[in-house]
């Protein structure tokens, strides 16, 4: 597929899919006709427009995401290699949804708050 397809599809920008191209993101688009510049992507760049984006929207950095596909791409890593990296950001994952839940139950907790009188438990002599 063409770039206004990948992106239309993808739902990012044309500039969006060159940028990730760039950063390495994405599969090396193929051009199949000498005469013109069209380059076609796969479907794989299409997979991976979207993991970007949803990455993103979960609080990964462009940097985080591109060492994941770094890794899964790579022939210099074993399979062990591969699986210890992807665990290490397995567990980092796992971090953030810890911190995500207790922030959560502190944002709950000052929503219980909002419009009461400000208490205070301490006895001040």
């Amino acid at each position: 597929m063409r770039i206004g397809e990948l992106s239309k599809q993808a739902g990012v920008s044309r500039d969006t899919v060159r940028y990730y191209e760039r950063l390495g993101l994405l599969e090396t688009p193929t051009q199949p006709h000498a005469t013109n510049t069209y380059k076609r992507y796969s479907a794989v760049s299409l997979q991976r427009i979207r993991l970007v984006v949803h990455a993103k929207a979960l609080g990964f950095t462009l940097a985080e995401i591109r060492e994941v596909i770094e890794v899964w791409d790579s022939p210099g890593f074993d399979t062990e290699q591969k699986v210890a990296c992807l665990q290490r950001k397995l567990d980092e994952l796992e971090e953030k949804s810890r911190a995500l839940s207790a922030l959560r139950v502190g944002l709950r907790n000052a929503l219980d708050k909002v419009g009461r009188k400000c208490e205070d438990t301490e006895d001040v002599e």
